[in-house]
């Protein structure tokens, strides 16, 4: 009688030979990587009274304050000579009327680069009805005789300090006011249902209901990421939209309907603003393109000197970088080609966080730390993208707690997911229905604070 052998049919074939490596382990092609909700989460997410949420934000007016002649202002100007008075409009940090007598300002000429000095005087009087201002010239530099210059339309008046004459009475004080932005919290449910019979079915490759349970979390997960990346909120989140025509967004609740009437909360993410609300030149410039083919180490230090001036309590911005932009840095800072940087004009490291990223840490020259984390999210069209978060000015918010109810916070803080389990029983339903759920959304503050970068060829 013949030996028998390892066949490949019947009962020893299908049901007997063991096939599997690990027969209740698998592999995944896409496991959950979301850095940003991740990182997020770890500062906690800050609960709300109401689904659309408002936040108080300030910006500084001494940073830079300035108004701009609005006609002409032709005289002998010099020292101890003659008066300057001319028309003015594009107050910025500064008010218009009487506080500004006092005021110390150099004049330049052409507001976008202040091109050329022009002069130094004090504010002497403003006149509300003509919105003149008069100013006694104090003198010019590098002038041999100290005169200032003819004034034009679009000069530019930056208040350096103030100077009060001897013996007179406090000055007329200014004020300004808090803006305020705003956005909303979204509601996203994942479920995941298998019958009764499936769910207590001993398979191969872990229980069912476990496995879903891991991979439709993921799944949520991806979700939120996605939204606070992506998401867009119909009516914007308050503000200046820069980046459109400069349109002033004023509309708080403004929110869409499905097939049923029923109300869509949407939440803005931080692309979207950055690209609704960001400049593209200026001092204030936060959104950039980088040419892959003559970004140079010049071009870096001034870009960096730009998002300096917002620089974060802790000293060190998160990048979060598409595949594309994450691999331009890692050839740059390699020295790769003829524009790549040398070790003596940055400092790179390498580093792996508590929570497994992976984050490659540039010392910019302009003295801040640039985290760059490679973002999964950031595919297809933004894979070029990389997206600088200044975390003081951005937050989870959470409208629920993990219980999907409103109650007291008596930790400070909500978990952003809630799993809820058995959600469908009704007629003895022989089967079982789960779900993740969030109500939660990203408070974005001081859009300048954060910027968004493109790569281009």
């Amino acid at each position: 009688m013949a030996a028998k052998v390892l066949g490949t049919t019947g009962v020893l074939y299908n049901d007997r030979r063991r096939f599997y490596l690990a027969e209740n382990e698998f592999a995944e092609l896409y496991t959950s990587e979301t850095p940003f909700l991740s990182g997020l989460m770890n500062m906690g997410s800050e609960s709300v009274d109401d689904p659309d949420f408002k936040m108080f934000e300030y910006r500084a007016g001494w940073v830079e304050p300035k108004f701009l002649a609005n006609g002409y202002s032709n005289g002998n100007y010099a020292p101890g000579g003659g008066t300057i008075s001319v028309a003015t409009d594009g107050y910025a940090g500064v008010s218009a009327g009487d506080s500004l007598i006092g005021a110390v300002v150099d004049i330049y000429s052409n507001v976008s680069n202040y091109q050329t000095y022009k002069g130094t005087a004090v504010v002497t009087a403003y006149d509300s009805g003509t919105t003149n201002v008069t100013m006694k010239p104090l003198g010019k530099a590098d002038s041999d005789i100290q005169q200032v210059s003819n004034i034009e339309p679009d000069d530019v008046f930056l208040v350096q300090t103030t100077a009060a004459g001897e013996g007179v009475t406090s000055p007329e004080a200014a004020s300004d006011e808090l803006e305020i932005v705003w956005n909303s919290t979204q509601i996203f449910r994942t479920p995941l249902e298998l019958t009764g019979t499936l769910a207590a079915a001993n398979l191969r490759g872990e229980r069912e209901r476990s496995r879903l349970r891991v991979n439709k979390g993921r799944e949520h997960m991806m979700k939120l990421e996605r939204a606070i990346f992506y998401g867009y909120r119909t009516g914007g989140i308050g503000g200046t939209a820069n980046g459109a025509s400069s349109a002033s967004d004023t509309t708080f609740v403004s929110h869409t309907t499905d097939a049923n009437g029923k109300t869509i909360r949407t939440t803005m993410g931080v692309v979207p603003a950055l690209l609704r609300y960001g400049r593209s030149s200026g001092d204030q410039q936060n959104l950039f393109t980088l040419n892959s083919s003559s970004y140079s180490y010049s071009n870096f230090v001034d870009d960096m000197n730009k998002i300096a001036q917002y620089n974060p309590s802790g000293g060190e911005f998160v990048a979060y970088c598409g595949d594309e932009m994450y691999g331009f840095w890692s050839k740059l800072l390699a020295g790769e080609g003829s524009l790549g940087f040398s070790a003596a004009q940055i400092n790179v490291e390498t580093r792996q966080t508590e929570f497994g990223l992976h984050v490659m840490r540039l010392f910019a020259p302009s003295g801040f730390v640039l985290n760059l984390v490679r973002a999964p999210v950031l595919r297809g069209p933004n894979k070029k993208r990389m997206v600088v978060v200044n975390p003081d000015n951005v937050k989870l918010v959470s409208y629920r707690n993990d219980a999907g109810e409103r109650g007291e916070n008596v930790s400070g803080s909500y978990s952003a997911i809630a799993y809820r389990t058995n959600i469908k029983t009704d007629d003895g339903y022989d089967g079982i229905k789960d779900e993740y759920f969030s109500d939660c959304g990203v408070g974005i503050q001081l859009v300048d604070s954060h910027s968004l970068w493109s790569l281009t060829t």
